[in-house]
């Protein structure tokens, strides 16, 4: 259940920026602290959603029956591994296995990756949530993806999956998705970049 938002020069943890109900900040789509800001989120693009869609589609098909307790779930919080962190991203889309998420995805525009530093930031807080063990980066406006991977040591390795005919594979969950199935409503040839997320 959220708590009221505070004012803005209280130092805010992760812990409580996750129990707090997001209206409480503002009327803006999505929000997430950084650094012990508040940051309001611009809204997804079309086709930002359009691939969204696909995703989380193709995941809970995948994921349906499953003995494993695995579940897709679109924009939901999740915390890192100490709570007392000033940070919380919200991952685009998780598979939550249990009580922590296993597999985080984000929908990178095209306007993203003008700031590479911003991307490669989130990519680290991402890594810091408890139960993460894979990252996938879904590029927007063409049919390529990078996942990351955490390794037995704690280091990450990157893989590129690129094509429509290519898959992806999420070892932590042991599922493969084709890409044709998270593009499938997208045309990247009139694919554009909107100005959102």
């Amino acid at each position: 259940m959220g708590t009221s938002a505070r004012a803005t020069n209280e130092a805010w943890t992760a812990d409580a920026f996750l129990r707090t109900d997001q209206h409480a900040f503002g009327d803006a789509w999505r929000y997430e602290l950084i650094e012990g800001v508040i940051v309001a989120l611009a809204a997804q693009s079309p086709d930002h959603g359009a691939i969204l869609s696909g995703l989380t589609a193709a995941l809970a098909t995948r994921l349906a029956g499953r003995p494993n307790g695995c579940r897709p779930e679109a924009g939901s919080g999740a915390g890192p591994t100490n709570q007392q962190r000033p940070t919380a991203r919200i991952p685009d889309a998780i598979i939550r296995c249990g009580d922590l998420p296993r597999v985080a995805f984000d929908v990178v525009s095209a306007s993203e990756l003008k700031n590479w530093n911003a991307c490669e930031q989130r990519r680290a807080h991402l890594q810091g949530i408890a139960g993460i063990q894979e990252i996938v980066e879904i590029y927007q406006r063409e049919a390529a993806i990078h996942v990351y991977r955490r390794q037995e040591d704690g280091q990450w390795t990157f893989a590129p999956v690129i094509g429509l005919d290519a898959s992806m594979d999420l070892q932590s969950v042991g599922l493969a998705v084709p890409l044709s199935q998270i593009y499938q409503f997208v045309d990247l040839d009139a694919s554009g970049d909107f100005g959102g997320q």
